[in-house]
This record gives structure tokens, sequence and C-alpha cells, in this order.
């Protein structure tokens, strides 16, 4: 990423961290209760981009509607870097999405997602289980800008 990408990329990052504990809620989109995807798009809100909502959807994943609206226009990356969106298998389909960051305590790549089992917004480090579902790192057209020549 440019400069001016992860510059981005950390602000990004941290509107996420600022939803940390905020209660899991299934199509919730605000700081008394959010899902996965509500997680990405009001953090995205906070940095002032606009990023299409897919709701209403199921609760178990039906399909492609995810990677049809929040990462419809977002480039499949590689090798995930701090504000990526990571898009996890729920069942067939890819149904779990979080931010990639660095734990701020242990400094190792973390996912901020909220997350239901934990019934909660949480900061994780990319444990097996989570590389294990992980189908793929996507980049916000907001963080694919370019370094000028």
């Amino acid at each position: 990423m440019s400069a001016e990408a992860n510059v981005a990329a950390a602000a990004f990052v941290a509107a996420a961290r600022d939803y940390i504990g905020v209660p899991w809620r299934h199509l919730g989109r605000s700081r008394t209760g959010v899902d996965c995807i509500g997680l990405v798009l009001l953090a995205a809100r906070d940095v002032g981009w606009d990023l299409p909502d897919p709701a209403p959807y199921a609760r178990e994943p039906q399909g492609t509607r995810l990677l049809e609206g929040v990462l419809g226009h977002a480039p499949r990356v590689a090798d995930a870097e701090p504000g990526d969106v990571l898009l996890f298998r729920l069942g067939l389909y890819g149904g779990h999405v979080g931010i990639a960051s660095l734990h701020p305590a242990w400094g190792v790549p973390a996912c901020l997602h909220a997350y239901a089992p934990r019934r909660q917004v949480v900061e994780q480090p990319m444990d097996a289980e989570l590389r294990a579902a992980l189908l793929g790192a996507f980049r916000l057209p907001a963080l694919s800008v370019s370094a000028e020549p």
C-alpha cells in the first residue's frame, strides 16, 4: 500500500477499534448492536467512506450476496495488511467478515470482528481456527490508491 493508503488503513482500523465491546446483533448498524458486516460499514462511515449495505440477509449465508455487496468492488489481495477486509467461510459460503489489524498488545496479525460466539466486537489474534476459515482478503477501494509518481 502507498503511504496515503497506510494512513487511511490506520484510521479505518482505529475506527473499528472504537466498537470493541459493542454487543453483537444480527443486522445491527449502531453502537447498541452490530454484526460483522455492520462493523465494516460503520467503521468505513466513520472515516468518510461509503460502502453498499447488502442487508437484508439471513443469519446463515445463502449464496454470494456478501461478495456482491460490501466486497463487490474490492480487489482480492494475496497478503492481508491492516485495514483489509477478511472473508471467512461460514458453512458452504463466505459469510463472516472482519478487518485485518496488528494486535496492539502482541503485535501479531489479528482480526477485528463482531463475533457472534463472543456476543460482541473483539480483536483477536489470527489463531488456527480463523486461519483455517479464511477465504481471502480484500482491499477496499479507498485503500487501493497508488502512490503518486
